[in-house]
This record gives structure tokens, C-alpha cells and sequence, in this order.
């Protein structure tokens, strides 16, 4: 570090790399030096945005740069570990995308490798950074909703234009890519450990042409279910299946307990969870208007520079994976998947 800036290395200039690269941008306390992708009109225009950052298509290139301390990976997810861990060998802290890997084993190599080199590793659950889980998470803690409780969540949507998303040896499909944000949610909420899962799928998408030149196609529907050793219970129905153009409209993911129902939503720039109490009482209990994926750049970079722990650790993210691929392994196998003996 450079008189306290950091240093940022972009890995992956889509939707993703663009956000974070944005998110740093407006720290004081970083520069872009560096913005990397396979497409090399994508890394170029994403550099111009922020000089003086230089643009490759190779990222161990650009991690070899002098002067790069903190690294965000933002590539499709089966490229998370072998990037983050180039990054980690070479003493850069990292900021990986969710998923943290694709597979279990990947993750923990990621854990091992930045305990040995003695830097920060945080994952990009976005949502942690939002005040409206805190406030979630303290009225569980106090006991204002009573238990056990459930959520329930949905995210139903036509088939992604991104197409990695659709291959289980890439992006693994919905299942890994997208219900992580639930299994980490649960996990800080229920302040518990997820014992048994159970999930069924489905591959609606199958036979249509946009998925065509996809090889090994991910199950794309699933209705996953998970048991925690609090009693409490997620469970999250999830379709990236359909056809062009049918995009049920979203609704909040909802807390159900004895005390009543809390609906919740998450948006980029606006999250809220309010209270539906008994005797019809309605009570806003948390809500935010900044943006998640801001706050958590810039809670990364203040780890670093004042060396305090991360808020979102590698251990948050491999417990959300390990959450996933159990999952997966219940559509697969037909069974419930255990997870505590």
C-alpha cells in the first residue's frame, strides 16, 4: 500500500466486475490500477472508466503488477479458486463473488492459502452488509418473534442470457449461484448450524434452443428445504427455466415465527423488513436506502487498511456451499442429505 491507498485489481468487467469496480471507485482510500477480462473490448472500456487502471486479458498479468493489494473476483464460479488463489499467493488480499467456489474442496484450499500468506479473504454475500440483517438478526437474538421460525423465499425468472449460469461444470446452476444468498442468510440468522437438506429439480429449460450449446446442463428448477439443529427452517424454491420473456413479478422473502410474519426485501439500493404483528399491528422494524454492494467494499477495505476481521469470512462462504452442494446431491440421490451426525 501506497500512503494507505490500495491498490484494486478488477478480475471479470461484466454486470459484477462493473459493480464492484464502481463501488471502489468512490473510496477515497483506493484506486483501480488494474481491470482484467477474456474480452478484451469488455477490460478496455471498463479501464477507460477509471483511469489510470490498465487493462489485460491475462490476470496473472496484472496480479503481478507492483503496487495491486486488494484483488475482486468477479468471474464465473468454477474460476473463483484458481484465480483467488493466484491472487493469495502473491500476498494480495481478496474479495471473491459468491459463490466461493464451485466445489467444497476448492473453498477450503482458499481458507488454507490465505491463512498461510496472512491475508484477508471476504466473500461477496452483499446482503451481510445491509443494517436491516442486523436488525433481523437482534430481534431473533432478543426473542421478539418467538421460535422456531421459517423462511421462505422464491426467485423465479425465464432463462439467463448469461449462459454459465446454465452449466453445472461453470456457474452450477441456480442451486449454487443463487441460492447461496439464502443458505448464508440462514445461517446468520438462525445462529445456527443447518443439519439436513432436503431438494428436488427439474431442468425446465431443457430442449430449448438458447440453452443448446450448453454441454452439461444444470438443474435450472429445484424446491430445496433445510433443517437447522434450532428447529428453525428454510426453504427456498428457486426456477431459472422459463421461457423468454415470463418473469413473475418477485415477492419479499418472509420470516414466519409465532410473533407473526416479517416480509423482507433486499434490493441493490433499498432494504426494508417490516413486522406483521398480532391484531394487524404493522411495523417497519429496519430499512436502508444504500447500496448493499457499496458498503461492502467499503467495509472490506477498512479490514484491510485498520487490519480488523472481515465481516463476511471464507468460513460464511464455505458453510453456504457445502449447504448447496448437499443440496444437489439430494436432487441427484433422491434423499435427504445430512450434514450434522
Amino acid at each position: 500500500m501506497n500512503e494507505n491507498t490500495l491498490g484494486v485489481c478488477i478480475i471479470g468487467c461484466g454486470m459484477m466486475g462493473t459493480i464492484h469496480a464502481e463501488g471502489w471507485s468512490r473510496l477515497p482510500q483506493a484506486e483501480i490500477r488494474a481491470v482484467v477480462d477474456i474480452r478484451p473490448e469488455r477490460a478496455q472500456k471498463l479501464a477507460e472508466m477509471y483511469p489510470p487502471a490498465q487493462w489485460y486479458t491475462d490476470y496473472l498479468q496484472a496480479l503481478d503488477l507492483p503496487g495491486i493489494d486488494v484483488v475482486s473476483v468477479c468471474i464465473p464460479t468454477n474460476l473463483h479458486a484458481h484465480a483467488a488463489l493466484a491472487a493469495i499467493q502473491r500476498s494480495r488480499h481478496v474479495l471473491c463473488e459468491k459463490p466461493m467456489a464451485l466445489h467444497v474442496h476448492e473453498a477450503r484450499q482458499m481458507l488454507s492459502a490465505a491463512e498461510q500468506k496472512g491475508v484477508k479473504l471476504a466473500l461477496g454475500f452483499m446482503r451481510r452488509h445491509s443494517p436491516v440483517m442486523t436488525a433481523l438478526r437482534d430481534h431473533i437474538a432478543a426473542g421478539n418473534f418467538g421460535r422456531p421460525l421459517f423462511y421462505t423465499a422464491t426467485d423465479f425468472r425465464e432463462i439467463r442470457p448469461k449462459l454459465e449460469m446454465h452449466d453445472m461444470h461453470a456457474n452450477g446452476g441456480p442451486v449454487i449461484d443463487m441460492a447461496v444468498h439464502l443458505f448464508d442468510t440462514w445461517n446468520y440468522l438462525f445462529a445456527s448450524q443447518a443439519e439436513e437438506v432436503f431438494a428436488q429439480g427439474l431442468r425446465l429449460g431443457q430442449g430449448r434452443p438458447e440453452l443448446s450449446s450448453v454441454d452439461h446442463l444444470a438443474w435450472d428448477t429445484a424446491s430445496i428445504t433445510v433443517r437447522y439443529t434450532s428447529g428453525d427452517i428454510g426453504s427456498f424454491q428457486v426456477c431459472w427455466g422459463l421461457p423468454p420473456g415470463a418473469n413473475p413479478k418477485p415477492f419479499a422473502e418472509r420470516l414466519l415465527s409465532p410473533g407473526g410474519a416479517v416480509e423482507a426485501s433486499f434490493g441493490r439500493n433499498r432494504q426494508q423488513a417490516e413486522w406483521m404483528r398480532e391484531s394487524g399491528r404493522q411495523e417497519i422494524i429496519a430499512a436502508c436506502d444504500e447500496d448493499m454492494y457499496y458498503r461492502q467494499v467499503e467495509s472490506f477495505a477498512q479490514a484491510i487498511l485498520q487490519d480488523q476481521p472481515v465481516v463476511v469470512t471464507g468460513e460464511h462462504g464455505l458453510a453456504a456451499l457445502a449447504i448447496a452442494r448437499a443440496a444437489l446431491a439430494s436432487i441427484e440421490q433422491r434423499i435427504p442429505v445430512h450434514l450434522v451426525n
